[in-house]
């Protein structure tokens, strides 16, 4: 009678046991797919916000883009005499491009993510944001190159390049060869040049301006204590 009792005992116990692990792996179970789901969740919002930032970065690259072409038509405008006072307008313009870019990242993490803004998404931002004004000036520039007289243009890059060449001493044939080769670049490779050198500029300016700009929820509350 006792070992059957016994044997009852620790076969409810065993029982007992596997019921446990099973709860224990159940749970174990409900906790990885909650992870998961936390983590599809987390990827959905990040895309989402992928998105949102790509949709006003692409708004705010219009604007910056419209900055560099009135800019580069002052520019070109300028190499006329006439027009020589245009050359400062477009120099202030270009050296506003920082400040136009960070006034509208700050209205971007103002209006749309309520005053906060992390690094990583405030440098897509800004990346975002100079390739679309690039991309802008360069169909201008090329159309410019393509259409527009280039002689003042040409003329004063010329006069500028024949300083260079007198720097550097060169000899009067390769200072021919010099600008033979800038007279007989075509339009695109104009273009080519100019959206290079914006692109770089994209490139030096995009981490500063976003690390000056970024802002956690975690900092704001802790001016605000």
């Amino acid at each position: 009678m006792n070992t059957e009792n016994k044997e009852k005992q620790e076969e409810q116990q065993i029982n007992e046991q596997k019921q446990e692990a099973q709860m224990q792996q159940n749970h174990e179970q409900m906790q990885q797919v909650k992870d998961q789901l936390h983590k599809v969740k987390t990827i959905i919002i990040d895309l989402g916000k992928i998105k949102q930032t790509k949709a006003f970065a692409r708004q705010d690259g219009a604007i910056l883009g419209a900055v560099w072409i009135v800019s580069f038509a002052f520019t070109m405008l300028a190499a006329d005499p006439a027009y020589q006072m245009l050359g400062l307008v477009a120099n202030i313009l270009t050296i506003s491009t920082p400040f136009v870019v960070a006034k509208r990242l700050k209205a971007f993490r103002d209006q749309v993510r309520d005053g906060h803004i992390s690094f990583r998404h405030g440098f897509y931002y800004c990346i975002q944001t100079f390739f679309y004004a690039t991309l802008l000036l360069t169909i201008v520039q090329y159309l410019w190159f393509r259409f527009m007289d280039m002689g003042p243009f040409m003329s004063q890059l010329q006069a500028n390049y024949q300083m260079v060449m007198q720097a550097y001493k060169l000899t009067a044939q390769e200072s021919k060869a010099v600008l033979d080769a800038i007279s007989m670049m075509k339009p695109i490779a104009w273009a080519s040049m100019f959206m290079i050198t914006d692109l770089v500029v994209g490139a030096v300016l995009s981490p500063i301006i976003a690390a000056v700009m970024s802002r956690r929820k975690f900092n704001q509350q802790m001016i605000q204590k």
